[in-house]
């Protein structure tokens, strides 16, 4: 509308300085024909610019000394003054807790030049992601009472007992009690001391087997569910090629026999004799292994020098199984001699110097409680390989990779024996689950867990990380999601959900839970605090002196200007006409 508006006034303009100089060229009275002439074209330009939006390029100076305060969860209405009069939050409950508070659907609606100060527990990392690096100042909340940090074993398998463990923030002057329950029954309780931070931990034993929900609450509260699948033992065939009898390779089989498995272990006692047992499973002839007898097992766990030693037709035999008919293969590392198709994906640094002291080491993302002594060797990281045990400087200890339709271990660690001298079950059970359920047939191998960057509630965005063969879309609850592919391990993929609904979730036949949001609220407020504290140091506002913010801008020209050179024009014209000039 407004390009038309141009063209009509221009146009008749245009017309109208033809017309008028027309009629003075044609004029008998040839005195001061130009002057007149330039004044009727300043005359229609003048009209012109009066009619049509006049600009031009400039500079506005404007200061950015709005203070805007944003409201989360936890703020004290005692805090924000009377004169705060800019107050907006993304939560109908906090608009009814300070009803002059302005609602706004999401944090882009910010102004990234106002100074935002941020009250109460602060936001969550998808929340902070939003506002795209804007400082704020933040005014945190006090930590509520309440369970700030709890984490349980979610995956059990039946007679594995569950465990809970976290801190509790009591800030009141009495004592609370804790209590774990299931199935509307008190299976384990905690009296926790008043005005202090204490750790805990309970336990129960699920009778059954399948998906549940157990609980953990006070006597005024629930804190939060906690959901647990309990699956049915499925005994795995275990074959074991150790390169002699040795104390690992007895703990080992030991372990595994103590846990259901059935096991048949073949030791090397001089050059092509063999010795040999059997538990929990049939006895063949094992001094030559051949295709049939690898099919019959679900895992191969083996010493790399027996593993390179073995016959062409053995190592075929073995390759094939793997590849093709997806046997898992544990290998360890006791030699380096010979490089095959076992190591090319896990080749070893052996550092030099002293050898470490003993030390904890990382499993699946968790510290050891013992220490162990892992020696001098440690995997080189390869893409398409996905460390299972680290040190905690970093270096790889176990690494798996996919070969075919099977899995391969490697790892470095040799002495995990000493952990069970030392009475120390659980990190043993935590390292031998670890390397047997990644390397172990899909058919009877425990399925793998889905992962969570932080864990899922109900209205938030959920970030899972799972693994799968194909670079095809999930199903989540009968809706196709999207999927993004690691770039380092092709086999590990991330999905974002938003979850309708709390509950059990379904996930192309596994399962997976949402919170509701009254589930964990010190928790929650925990995590949020840290991530909003740790944002906003990292995004100070510089200095407290009120910036000036150019900008360029369209500027208009008053049109008094052209008012004026109209009238001067036109008094011209009139005066010369009367022959006063």
């Amino acid at each position: 509308m407004q390009a038309n508006w141009t063209y009509i006034v221009t146009t008749l303009c245009v017309l109208l300085a033809i017309g008028f100089t027309w009629q003075e060229y044609r004029r008998v009275n040839k005195r001061n024909l130009w002057l007149r002439i330039l004044a009727v074209i300043i005359a229609v330009a003048s009209l012109a610019c009066i009619a049509l939006p006049i600009t031009y390029n400039g500079v506005s100076s404007r200061s950015a000394e709005r203070k805007v305060i944003l409201l989360t969860d936890g703020f004290d209405v005692d805090s924000i003054k009377a004169a705060d009069t800019s107050v907006v939050t993304t939560d109908i409950a906090d608009k009814k807790r300070y009803p002059k508070a302005k609602l706004i659907n999401s944090l882009d609606e910010l102004n990234k030049t106002d100074q935002l100060h941020v009250y109460g527990y602060g936001l969550r990392a998808d929340e902070l992601a939003q506002l795209d690096s804007m400082p704020f100042i933040f005014h945190p909340a006090k930590a509520p009472s309440g369970i700030s940090h709890v984490s349980w074993n979610g995956h059990l398998k039946a007679g594995e007992p569950l465990h809970v463990q976290g801190i509790y923030n009591n800030t009141s002057a009495q004592k609370v009690k804790l209590v774990l329950s299931g199935l509307n029954t008190g299976l384990d309780s905690v009296i926790l001391p008043a005005n202090t931070q204490t750790s805990f931990s309970l336990s129960a034993s699920p009778k059954t087997t399948g998906k549940m929900v157990f609980s953990l609450s006070t006597d005024t509260a629930v804190q939060g569910s906690i959901p647990i699948q309990v699956s049915a033992v499925k005994p795995l065939k275990i074959l074991m090629l150790s390169a002699s009898p040795d104390f690992e390779s007895k703990f080992l089989k030991n372990w595994l026999t103590g846990n259901g498995y059935a096991v048949a272990l073949r030791s090397v006692i001089s050059k092509g004799k063999f010795n040999s047992e059997y538990i929990n499973i049939a006895q063949f002839n094992s001094d030559k292994l051949s295709a049939q007898i690898f099919d019959e097992f679900d895992v191969v766990i083996g010493d790399l020098s027996v593993l390179n030693g073995l016959s062409p037709a053995e190592e075929g035999a073995l390759k094939q199984a793997v590849t093709d008919n997806g046997l898992g293969l544990i290998v360890r590392a006791d030699t380096i001699e010979k490089t095959s198709w076992l190591q090319r994906q896990f080749p070893v640094d052996r550092a030099g110097g002293k050898e470490p002291g003993a030390a904890s080491v990382i499993i699946n993302g968790k510290s050891s409680i013992g220490k162990l002594n892992y020696g001098m060797a440690n995997i080189i990281y390869r893409n398409g390989t996905k460390p299972l045990v680290k040190t905690a400087h970093g270096e790889i200890l176990a690494s798996n990779t996919i070969v075919g339709s099977g899995r391969v271990v490697f790892t470095t660690i040799n002495s995990t024996f000493s952990w069970m001298l030392r009475g120390n079950n659980a990190d043993y059970n935590a390292l031998w689950s670890a390397l047997i359920t990644n390397a172990a047939r899909k058919d009877n191998a425990v399925q793998d867990e889905i992962e969570f960057l932080s864990p899922p509630y109900i209205g938030s965005p959920v970030q899972l990380q799972f693994a799968q063969g194909k670079a095809s879309p999930v199903i989540i609850n009968n809706e196709t999601v999207a999927i993004v592919q690691s770039p380092n391990v092709p086999f590990e993929y991330t999905a974002q959900y938003w979850p309708a609904a709390s509950g059990w979730q379904n996930m192309q036949g596994k399962s997976w839970y949402v919170f509701a949001n009254s589930d964990w609220r010190a928790a929650q407020a925990a995590t949020k605090l840290s991530a909003t504290e740790k944002y906003a140091k990292s995004h100070e506002i510089s200095g407290n002196v009120t910036k000036q913010i150019q900008q360029k801008v369209r500027i208009d020209v008053p049109k008094i200007y052209f008012y004026i050179l109209l009238l001067a024009a036109c008094t011209f014209l009139w005066v010369e006409t009367k022959g006063l000039s």
